[in-house]
């Protein structure tokens, strides 16, 4: 074979913009403004120029599945519900319409693992730099990024959580700088969780960490299962030491609020735990009076306001327009239809990329490639973690929260297609 024959075939124009896409959505998400549109963007406009490469090739079943999905959503999150009329806005149905598209280009060009795992990487260390920065050297009380605290606090935990998986998975490939600069990313990310100043994302951390801890156990990993939790404990250790007595504060004021809010304090439903338990109180109750499409987004807004002006609401909730919980907001506006729908957004992506045992025998090759096993813990864990943002927050109110959860599946799921294609090419190559 001669040395030009043997030289490594340089990445096709089509194939560098997949690669730059899967960095870039997490690279940036939060570093930049509006940093989670960039690979968005390059993603959608990679479609485009690259159209005829995909177009007409046949789908993967899940990628045509999770299509399907994102499609429905595109037209429910495009609908009002007030009396089944459109919005004037159509960006939500654009952006998901683009995520179609790119999820069809990414089946023939799939970002390989690593420009992901980089992008994970940079992507915790920008948000923990960016939030040291404004701790330190603005006049902000928390940390917020370029959006506003939750959102920044939900996705540097999505971010945080990639890079500890990514280092527990991939150790043995990874080099001793790779390795600690990984736990590094990891720490960043954690330290903007922790700069932000809030608590609905240390709700969901035991919860995903002990999900990912079990699947790990059921697929073998038994000893990457216990480093990792030497690791949490390590961690949770130096939280403790770190900023223990201001989350204790923080807990004894919740439950406070929680009691003042009980016994019908007229100041109650001022605070921020107390705003929230008036929110939901009236979020519920108005779902009731319209449970199978709800109030409507503007119909919302207008029986809110009638409620407070009879009495019937604490006005502390007239300044937000939704709910502070994701499931009750959608119960309130859209009622049930909407309910089943956003169920149904979660746990598509849980169904398509959940490692039960049977998926990860009849990848090819042994031992287990944990390649495939880690875009399938991340694919499981952003509905995860969405899910629990939602108890306290409606993620979905936010630009932040679909492009990140959307754009984020659909390079997971490209890139997992891709990697199941080369262990079979090379498998037949044998």
């Amino acid at each position: 074979m001669s040395l030009a024959a043997a030289a490594p075939v340089a990445p096709s124009p089509a194939m560098r913009a997949s690669q730059l896409a899967a960095f870039l959505v997490p690279g940036v998400a939060l570093t930049l403004p509006s940093g989670y549109s960039f690979g968005a963007a390059v993603l959608a406009l990679a479609s485009l120029i690259f159209v005829r490469q995909w177009w007409g090739r046949s789908w993967d079943r899940r990628a045509l599945g999770w299509a399907l999905m994102l499609a429905v959503m595109a037209v429910m999150w495009t609908m009002s519900f007030d009396d089944w009329h459109m919005r004037s806005r159509s960006d939500q149905f654009i952006k998901y319409a683009f995520a179609i598209t790119g999820l069809g280009f990414l089946q023939t060009c799939a970002p390989r693992v690593r420009p992901l795992g980089w992008g994970m990487l940079a992507g915790a260390l920008g948000a923990g730099l960016v939030a040291v920065y404004q701790m330190g050297w603005t006049d902000a009380h928390r940390a917020n990024g370029f959006t506003n605290a939750i959102q920044f606090s939900g996705i540097a935990l999505v971010l945080a959580l990639a890079c500890c998986f990514g280092v527990l998975l991939l150790w043995r490939s990874l080099a001793a700088w790779q390795r600690a600069l990984g736990l590094v990313c990891s720490l960043f990310g954690l330290l903007a969780v922790i700069l932000s100043d809030t608590r609905g994302s240390w709700i969901v951390l035991p919860f995903v960490l002990l999900i990912g801890a079990v699947l790990l156990w059921r697929c073998g990993l038994r000893k990457p299962v216990g480093m990792g939790l030497l690791a949490a404990v390590i961690g949770i250790g130096g939280l403790v030491s770190f900023k223990g007595g201001e989350m204790a504060q923080r807990y004894h004021t919740a439950v406070h609020e929680v009691q003042s809010y009980e016994v019908q304090d007229r100041h109650a439903a001022e605070t921020s735990v107390g705003q929230r338990l008036a929110h939901w109180h009236l979020a519920w109750h108005m779902g009731l009076d319209k449970p199978l499409t709800g109030w409507g987004l503007q119909g919302y807004i207008a029986e809110k306001a009638r409620r407070v002006e009879a009495g019937e609401a604490s006005a502390s909730v007239l300044p937000y327009d939704h709910a502070h919980n994701e499931l009750l907001d959608m119960f309130a506006k859209r009622g049930l239809v909407g309910v089943a729908l956003l169920l149904a957004f979660y746990a598509v992506p849980l169904l398509i990329f959940w490692p039960t045992r049977k998926r990860m025998a009849q990848c090819p090759g042994a031992p287990m490639d944990r390649q495939i096993l880690y875009l399938r813990m991340l694919g499981i864990m952003v509905p995860l973690c969405y899910m629990g943002f939602g108890l306290t927050q409606v993620f979905f109110a936010h630009n932040s929260g679909h492009l990140f959860y959307v754009y984020l599946l659909v390079l997971l799921l490209g890139a997992l297609i891709g990697r199941e294609r080369a262990l079979l090419a090379l498998n037949a190559t044998r």
